[in-house]
């Protein structure tokens, strides 16, 4: 029984980091859907990528963006002033996924954003840039 237990426990482990390096490459698995699926918005949206989000975490996020070769770029949240005005707090957003993904954040860019489909009223994006500045930008031009 003990031998079946560690059987069992080996390919539950092994099936979470596929699936969690699955998150490496455009598209990734369920939950996360292509942001043109819910939203009036391109596949591509330059200077963002290909967003993918789990929608259940919409609209803050995490949302994933890849770039144009298919790999994640970065991760990104979009932060709504009114929440931030009522000194709301947002604990363990994407807890756990960049150790899971085995990556590290190369930078942050926080940028005003005045409202788009998808989050309307004004915010901050906040993204998490898993590469360098020079690649994030060529990677997310069109």
């Amino acid at each position: 029984m003990t031998a079946l237990v560690a059987l069992v426990a080996t390919l539950v482990a092994a099936t979470a980091a596929a699936q969690d390096g699955d998150l490496l490459q455009s598209p990734p698995p369920a939950p996360y859907v292509a942001v043109s699926a819910i939203l009036p918005l391109p596949d591509f949206i330059p200077g963002a990528g290909a967003l993918y989000i789990d929608p259940a975490d919409a609209p803050v996020g995490p949302w994933l963006a890849y770039g144009k070769d298919g790999g994640l770029v970065e991760i990104l949240f979009m932060v709504p002033l009114s929440e931030m005005q009522k000194a709301t707090n947002w604990s363990d957003l994407a807890a756990g996924l960049l150790a899971r993904l085995g990556k590290t954040v190369d930078h942050v860019d926080i940028s005003y954003n005045g409202g788009h489909p998808g989050m309307a009223e004004p915010h901050y994006h906040v993204r998490l840039a898993l590469v360098d500045a020079q690649t994030q930008e060529a990677q997310l031009s069109q």
